[in-house]
């Protein structure tokens, strides 16, 4: 099998994603939320992981989450699990270094994938906006492509349910 490191820069590129999710409150209570063990471990759960670790630490001015979570593959597509095997784990690590800006690095460990990119939380009314854009990576030539849409719909799917599990948390 091929690697990207057998092929020419410009013939592999990362695959953009954007979502903005918004939670009703203030900027304060959201980002509580947003690094709150109890809140991640509900998160993870609720996203259908298999089993889940998480660790939030004050670090300086700023909180590292770290998520890892690992599923099963059942019922993905026959590339992705040639790649992934039985399981799906996900490495997921947010730096915060404000309560409005970090950084997002999810890996996928031992495989060549990863998204990397930055995380925002802006105020809009009585709303509070989440956004994140980032690069998805995997250096996979054929599949590749296939694998990043993939962890995209995963990524996606994650931040959906954070945004459903949010609106409870903060309804109370």
């Amino acid at each position: 099998m091929l690697w990207s490191d057998d092929l020419p820069s410009d013939m592999m590129s990362a695959m953009k994603f954007h979502k903005e999710i918004r939670f009703t409150g203030d900027l304060d209570t959201v980002f509580a939320m947003l690094t709150d063990k109890a809140f991640r471990e509900k998160v993870a759960e609720t996203a259908g992981a298999d089993t889940w670790q998480v660790t939030v630490e004050e670090r300086g001015d700023g909180v590292q989450a770290v998520v890892d979570t690992s599923q099963s593959t059942a019922g993905f597509p026959g590339p992705a699990v040639k790649v992934l095997g039985s399981h799906f784990d996900i490495h997921q690590e947010e730096d915060w270094t404000s309560r409005t800006e970090g950084t997002m690095l999810v890996t996928i460990p031992g495989k060549p994938g990863t998204v990397r990119g930055t995380v925002t939380l802006r105020q809009d009314g009585s709303e509070v906006v989440q956004t994140i854009d980032a690069d998805i990576k995997v250096s996979i030539p054929l599949v590749g492509g296939k694998i990043e849409k993939l962890i995209g719909s995963a990524v996606g799917s994650v931040l959906k349910t954070q945004q459903s599990v949010g609106a409870d948390w903060l309804a109370g």
